[in-house]
């Protein structure tokens, strides 16, 4: 069962991406939550937008005279031009006459009697909450999946997804990234759920014609960056009330990433520098090398049951930079694989000052044990490697669970 809090992440997830059907429809909390009825015939997204417009509808007055400058229509009027019209937070500001931050105060006012409709709305019984927490103050109510990802690609993905909605704004995005990959070992599903809010808040905020991404790997995390040309009267809000980016951070927090605000000055321009610092995963990796991805898979399928995360390389001349990069606990390696053979690349890795005491299991039908362990292997096995093989080959080297 969903606890409030996280109820109110997701409705402001929801609003920060109110225009991008796509965004939402693979959202990965939303209809677990919110349950759409049997007999509704359209889309599920659409559902969705019409529950809260009409939420937001029970905002306005009751037997008050329409007014946009007064205190009592001030919480309809933000929700309603916010997210029915898509208008910014400067242009709020300007149409109702106040500052951006007093804005934000009563944005978040605002936001937090929407939810409380809301969630009348959708849990009309008394809820008892079951919390199950990750350690960072985050409920759990789906499980988090690591795999190995490259973030520019997955950066390039979801501005690729958003991409009408800037050409709409008339927005450039360049990225400075380096051609060299920088792989991490997160939840992919939550990235990109990072990016298009990032994204789309970047949108609301930008006061120019383009708008930065960069990458670059910092000690053991890898960061992106988005910087944005913001006005002159732009100024940050507390950090209880600023609804939009507290989104990003409760995203953050699921996968032990951060996120940092930096205001600088370049190009007679003011800036808004937003990183995200992407930790290394923590869990032991088994590095696989062997130019057949049959060969990989089924090395895979014999390690599910382990607590280790399996990463797989077909491309010789990747492996040796992602060895570096990751650092897995163990490495087996294939030796009949064209470009680079077996030999030549466990040379490479015994000789690297990063890669020479990972254990390595070297895997050939060449029956040649003795040259394995001459070039530093742990362990040779000879082909087919059975699931017991591997195991037992593992097992001498590291304690597997």
């Amino acid at each position: 069962m969903v606890d409030r809090h996280t109820f109110d992440e997701l409705i402001k997830d929801v609003l920060n991406n109110f225009y991008d059907v796509a965004a939402l429809e693979t959202h990965p909390l939303l209809f677990s939550v919110i349950s759409v009825p049997s007999n509704h015939t359209g889309k599920k997204i659409e559902y969705v937008r019409q529950l809260i417009l009409s939420s937001i509808e029970q905002l306005k007055p009751a037997r008050k005279e329409e007014a946009v400058g007064s205190p009592e229509w001030r919480p309809y009027y933000i929700l309603y031009k916010r997210y029915e019209e898509g208008l910014s937070i400067q242009e709020l500001s300007d149409l109702l006459s106040i500052s951006p931050r007093q804005l934000r105060r009563d944005h978040h006012k605002a936001f937090q009697a929407l939810t409380e409709i809301l969630w009348n709305s959708c849990f009309p019984s008394p809820v008892v909450a079951e919390d199950k927490m990750n350690g960072q103050g985050v409920t759990e109510i789906f499980e988090i999946h690591n795999e190995i990802i490259d973030p520019v690609e997955t950066t390039r993905g979801v501005y690729n997804l958003l991409k009408r909605r800037f050409t709409e704004k008339k927005v450039e995005v360049t990225f400075d990234t380096p051609a060299e990959p920088m792989p991490v070992i997160t939840d992919r599903i939550v990235v990109r759920q990072i990016l298009i809010s990032l994204f789309n808040e970047a949108l609301h905020l930008i006061s120019g014609p383009s708008l930065h991404v960069t990458c670059r790997p910092v000690e053991q995390q890898v960061v992106l960056e988005v910087s944005i040309p913001i006005s002159k009267n732009w100024e940050p809000a507390g950090e209880e009330e600023d609804d939009d980016i507290n989104v990003i951070r409760y995203w953050c927090a699921y996968i032990n990433a951060r996120l940092e605000e930096t205001v600088f000055h370049a190009d007679k321009k003011r800036w808004l520098r937003r990183s995200i610092w992407l930790p290394y995963s923590k869990q032991k990796i088994i590095f696989i090398i062997d130019d057949q991805k049959p060969a990989i898979n089924m090395f895979k399928r014999y390690l599910s049951q382990t607590d280790y995360l399996i990463v797989g390389v077909d491309q010789t001349d990747q492996a040796l930079s992602l060895a570096r990069h990751l650092q897995p606990t163990l490495i087996t390696l294939d030796v009949m694989m064209p470009q680079m053979d077996g030999w030549e690349l466990l040379q490479m890795l015994k000789l690297d000052e990063k890669t020479h005491s990972i254990p390595v299991i070297v895997c050939s039908a060449w029956d040649d044990p003795d040259l394995s362990r001459s070039l530093g292997a742990a362990v040779f096995l000879k082909k087919p490697v059975t699931q017991k093989m591997l195991l037992d080959a593992i097992e001498r080297v590291l304690p597997i669970s």
